[in-house]
């Protein structure tokens, strides 16, 4: 098992938060703390950057549709950026590529995230 790192950084509005190890219940409230800081702070949207993530459960997936409703509720946009793989077609069985915006790569997901 891989542990989760979690960074935040921040560039003319868009939150940019990078994940880095396994996303489950067990490594969730680092993921957490982060996300509701950065839903919290967000000037225009909040983009999760998953490449670096081997492995996510429903756990994971559950926090992302929170911050996505959360920050749509504030009429801030969200995005994810998962790139062609094994973790994309968790998105992609749970119908959830449109919803959150899920993109190959940070660009893409940030002109997603601002459109939304």
């Amino acid at each position: 098992m891989q542990p989760l790192a979690v960074e935040r950084t921040s560039q003319d509005g868009v939150e940019l938060v990078l994940v880095e190890g396994e996303v489950d219940i067990a490594s969730a409230s680092r993921l957490i703390s982060v996300l509701n800081s950065s839903v919290a702070e967000a000037i225009k949207s909040v983009v999760v950057d998953l490449t670096r993530v081997g492995f996510m459960d429903s756990t994971g997936l559950a926090l992302l549709i929170n911050a996505n409703r959360r920050l749509s509720l504030r009429r801030k946009g969200f995005a994810v950026v998962c790139p062609p793989g094994h973790l994309r077609k968790v998105f992609e069985i749970t119908d959830m590529i449109e919803t959150l915006h899920v993109c190959p790569d940070q660009e893409s997901a940030a002109r997603a995230s601002l459109a939304a």
